[in-house]
């Protein structure tokens, strides 16, 4: 049986946590709901600091500093909740997460929404569980993949810090998980086992496994499907209601010993879903069987679509950023905006990519900088000076009425 139990709440170290009666007072952001007429976007960046571990928050528009934040232990993740008003901050070797409020929300007015734009706080600081590795979201959950002792930690973000609950899954063993939530299905590719385990979510047990992906790493969902990066291809796991089926898909013809698929993203609005490849991309369509490459002219760092699930962008470790056109993948356009990264280097600090409307956002560790990109052209827009090393990003935003 699964394991239910309130999110444990600690205290950060630099911000202090809201009272439970406050709390109540400001529930977090559900949703985003469909944009009103004259409705209005407002984007702020969480920039988080590769050395100092620091997280500040920038209004995206202006680059003005709302404020920054301490956290209770190194950064090895930072990611945006599927609210739009909240950043989740990993601390794997410290055993916490944290949880930092933009300041954005909304107020529901029946046939609109009025925006709330209030100041940066950190909401929570969880105890998720040992080792918290591996963020997955899809849809409106969270799932938080704990290495140290191989759980699975689920929950909603609509009612955080008030009366959430967090639901506890305990995979085969210890290990480095990738989960995927499709309805009440969790898939946990295991790397060490070399296989993908489904479980049920509201009662537990195990379901099914499906062996055959070696050094499983790497997932993404689209429609019923998720899909896990292995050493020798791809594993596409299907959920149609109590049916749960696989395929392989193989890689390109001609690929390099030893090249594997580690991270995988997807779009709904996208028929292709990507995964990297080397010095390179491969992508994918729900009908296929085997991956077609996209050489790139250095292993891309990070590749993140545009909202409108139309373009992929992708930062390579040369320094360049490239505007790949997701439906037909190909490379429109691409320019140099940071500094060439050594990808073996696994110690070094590494740009981050997010991207939002009609903006990517890169952080530069070596000059201390968050550049602005215009998608349509790749025109770099603004650098804002954020100092230390920015090294990790996450892109908050909410719409409505602005009065």
């Amino acid at each position: 049986m699964p394991v239910r139990f309130p999110v444990r709440t600690l205290t950060a170290l630099t911000a202090a946590l809201l009272p439970v009666a406050a709390l109540a007072q400001a529930p977090v952001t559900p949703p985003p709901a469909p944009s009103a007429a004259g409705a209005t976007q407002v984007t702020r960046l969480v920039v988080g600091d590769g050395r100092t571990h620091t997280l500040t928050v920038l209004d995206a528009e202006t680059g003005n500093s709302l404020g920054g934040f301490g956290t209770p232990g190194k950064l090895s993740g930072l990611y945006a909740g599927p609210g739009g008003a909240l950043a989740y901050a990993l601390h794997r070797d410290d055993h916490r997460v944290t949880v930092l409020h933009s300041g954005l929300g909304r107020v529901s007015h029946g046939d609109h929404d009025d925006l709330v734009l209030g100041a940066p706080h950190v909401l929570a600081t969880l105890n998720t569980g040992p080792k918290p590795t591996h963020f997955f979201t899809h849809r409106d959950r969270i799932v938080i993949f704990n290495d140290g002792n191989g759980t699975s930690s689920l929950f909603g973000e609509a009612t955080l810090g008030l009366t959430n609950d967090m639901t506890v899954l305990k995979a085969a063993q210890p290990d480095h998980g990738a989960p995927a939530l499709l309805g009440d299905t969790l898939l946990v590719g295991m790397l060490a086992l070399n296989r993908v385990d489904a479980f049920d979510v509201r009662g537990g047990q195990l379901l099914r496994s499906f062996p055959g992906c070696p050094g499983v790493h790497g997932e993404a969902v689209r429609a019923n499907t998720a899909y896990f990066g292995c050493q020798d291809g791809v594993l596409a796991v299907t959920v149609a209601g109590k049916t749960l089926s696989s395929v392989k898909l193989t890689p390109p013809s001609g690929a390099p010993e030893g090249t594997r698929v580690g991270t995988v993203t997807a779009h709904d609005a996208s028929a292709r879903v990507y995964g990297n490849f080397g010095n390179g991309l491969v992508s994918w369509t729900a009908a296929a069987r085997t991956l077609t490459a996209l050489p790139l002219p250095a292993a891309p760092l990070k590749f993140v679509f545009s909202d409108d699930g139309k373009t992929l962008v992708v930062l390579t470790a040369n320094g360049q950023l490239h505007r790949v056109d997701a439906g037909t993948a190909r490379v429109t356009a691409s320019l140099p905006v940071v500094a060439a990264f050594d990808a073996a280097d696994k110690g070094a600090v590494r740009p981050a990519l997010a991207v939002g409307g009609d903006r990517a956002y890169v952080t530069s560790p070596s000059t201390g900088e968050v550049l602005v990109v215009r998608l349509a052209d790749l025109g770099v827009v603004r650098r804002v000076k954020v100092g230390g090393t920015p090294a990790f990003l996450a892109l908050t935003g909410v719409s409505g009425t602005r009065h």
